[in-house]
């Protein structure tokens, strides 16, 4: 277990704290977990949540759903982040794609670095004026 600060609440911020833990070409989802699930987690982290106490996380409007689920000002927030399990002889590979795709490789890099490039561009920027902040649509075939 890793904790991790968001700098923003949009896909890039948790993306950047994400991978501050994680190393990025192994994530396949990253799930957020809400309400119940929440305590769940902390009484038995093995056991497996209901679908409806947590939230695929793939995108700013996912993000802020997520945060927006969870009461104000509760920390820490949990985030799930599944990996793929390289073959050994003890167990098998990740099993192909389940109903929900797998997030593109270096998806979580990519959404990171956009932060880390806005903050750059935000810092060169004359004081008073502001970079817009369009939502990062991203899908599972995103590079």
């Amino acid at each position: 277990m890793d904790f991790a600060e968001l700098n923003s609440y949009d896909i890039a911020g948790l993306s950047s704290a994400v991978l501050r833990c994680v190393h990025s070409d192994s994530i396949r989802y990253i799930f957020g977990a809400r309400g119940e699930g929440r305590r769940e987690l902390r009484e038995d982290p093995t056991h497996a949540l209901h679908y409806s106490n947590y939230i695929f996380i793939q995108s700013d409007e996912d993000v802020c759903t997520w945060l927006l689920s969870n009461q104000p000002n509760e920390d820490p927030l949990d985030v799930l982040v599944n990996c793929h399990r390289p073959s050994t002889p003890a167990r098998p590979a990740t099993p192909p794609e389940p109903r929900h795709r797998y997030l593109a490789p270096n998806a979580v890099s990519n959404w990171a670095n956009a932060l880390a490039g806005r903050n750059v561009n935000q810092a060169a920027l004359p004081k008073g004026k502001a970079i817009p902040m369009n939502s990062t649509k991203a899908s599972g075939s995103q590079n």
